[in-house]
């Protein structure tokens, strides 16, 4: 009969001190991530010493690149031992995580109703699903950029609009100098964002119908044809620098060894760590300026489902950072991105980014992530269609039958409408 008030207060003991074992834990959070350039190291750890101050522990998981950091994600996520956060694309893949319970959402309704009013709703609506939000947006890239060194590039109103046929004339002035009018590194995503670009260019329509929809009609439109044509024709005016990394391609322009760029608003923050200045040694350019696009990629980090007390107060430190609109505007600023916030903190913005604000603020100019509508195996097949059409257009310029054969590859490739989920199952099923 006297065990009872015995029993109860060692109960009351143990719960104290796991009270306060709990309170002295610190929160601890690993990134697993693809920033490695000088440019989006610096970015990075904007946030990073955000998190620090606040009395994080902070551990990183840098990968080459993101391929390299997709497999190793996939793989530990598969086998139960994620990353804390894991850097990623928003798109259809993580709603394919989402649903087979391999990930958390973002669970504060606070902060869920924070981002809701907060957030640009192009942005908001590729990281929501079932009225769930799914990762936490960081950042918005547009890929449609052309990045030219000033002095080398002969920029005017017909250059980037109509069939292109301006920046084909600067490809041969340069050539008969020895200059490549393009820097274009030797790897398949690089090839596709010079491809994008130009289709987008070259018909708004035509591209929504090719990468949104997967119609394959469209493979017969002019529009098409031209762009194929074009992207064609460019090959010969291109060259890859260094290791064909894109900070690579960026130097070569930068000091002069090649005209331009075709690269995503990234390359801007490489630009700044080179020491060059918009405007003066380099310039941006979009295409199609009478009515022009902005092709978005909205960086994120997804939350690894993370058992450990301190793993998950490094999730809940994190996000409070991340949805801090003083730090998300610092960060951007360095990453060259936009921030996913409609009202950023204030700051002189240059002329590129007031562009893309500008343009990211009308629901008509913005396109969404392809990779919100299309999984991933229909892009990998696109991919390596485009870069087997830009490799053999080296040797293979003004080549009509390559052209017509490629259009039939394209074809096949939108009339299969399977998806990715082999692999991650693959690696359920060990």
């Amino acid at each position: 009969m006297h065990l009872m008030p015995v029993c109860r207060a060692v109960m009351l003991s143990l719960l104290t001190l796991n009270a306060v074992v709990f309170a002295d834990e610190k929160p601890e959070l690993e990134i697993l991530h693809w920033w490695s350039s000088a440019g989006e190291v610096a970015a990075l750890n904007v946030l990073v010493d955000a998190y620090r101050e606040r009395g994080g522990v902070y551990y990183d998981s840098a990968t080459a690149d993101q391929p390299a950091n997709r497999e190793q994600a996939i793989e530990r996520i598969a086998k139960g031992y994620p990353a804390t956060m894991t850097q990623w694309n928003a798109g259809r893949d993580i709603v394919e995580f989402h649903d087979l319970g391999l990930i958390d959402d973002v669970s504060d309704p606070k902060l869920i109703e924070k981002l809701q009013a907060s957030l640009a709703p192009s942005v908001f609506e590729v990281v929501t699903h079932k009225e769930k939000v799914l990762a936490m947006p960081v950042g918005v890239h547009s890929e449609n950029w052309m990045w030219f060194g000033i002095e080398r590039l002969q920029l005017d109103s017909d250059t980037l609009t109509g069939d292109w046929q301006g920046l084909l004339e600067q490809g041969q002035r340069l050539a008969s100098q020895g200059i490549p009018l393009l820097a274009v590194g030797d790897q398949p995503w690089q090839v596709r964002i010079l491809f994008t670009s130009l289709f987008l260019g070259i018909s708004r329509d035509a591209y929504k119908r090719f990468y949104l929809s997967a119609d394959e009609t469209v493979t017969d439109s002019d529009a098409f044809h031209r762009t194929l044509v074009l992207f064609n024709r460019l090959a010969k005016f291109s060259q890859s620098f260094g290791d064909g990394s894109w900070s690579q391609q960026v130097a070569a322009v930068a000091d002069g060894k090649a005209a331009a760029v075709f690269m995503g608003d990234w390359a801007k923050g490489e630009f700044q760590s080179l020491g060059k200045s918009l405007g003066r040694d380099y310039g941006c350019a979009i295409a199609a300026p009478d009515d022009p696009s902005l092709l978005i990629v909205v960086d994120a980090f997804i939350l690894g489902k993370v058992v450990a007390n301190n793993e998950q107060l490094g999730q809940k430190l994190m996000l409070e950072v991340l949805s801090d609109h003083e730090t998300n505007t610092r960060f951007n600023a360095l990453k060259g991105s936009l921030s996913p916030y409609l009202q950023p903190a204030s700051t002189r913005l240059d002329d590129c980014s007031e562009q893309g604000y500008r343009l990211l603020a009308s629901n008509d100019s913005v396109i969404p992530p392809y990779a919100s509508y299309q999984f991933g195996a229909i892009l990998h097949k696109i991919d390596g269609e485009i870069y087997r059409l830009w490799t053999r257009s080296m040797n293979q310029s003004d080549d009509a039958a390559l052209i017509v054969e490629s259009t039939e590859t394209f074809r096949a490739a939108l009339l299969d409408k399977a998806h990715d989920l082999k692999k991650m199952k693959g690696y359920i099923d060990k």
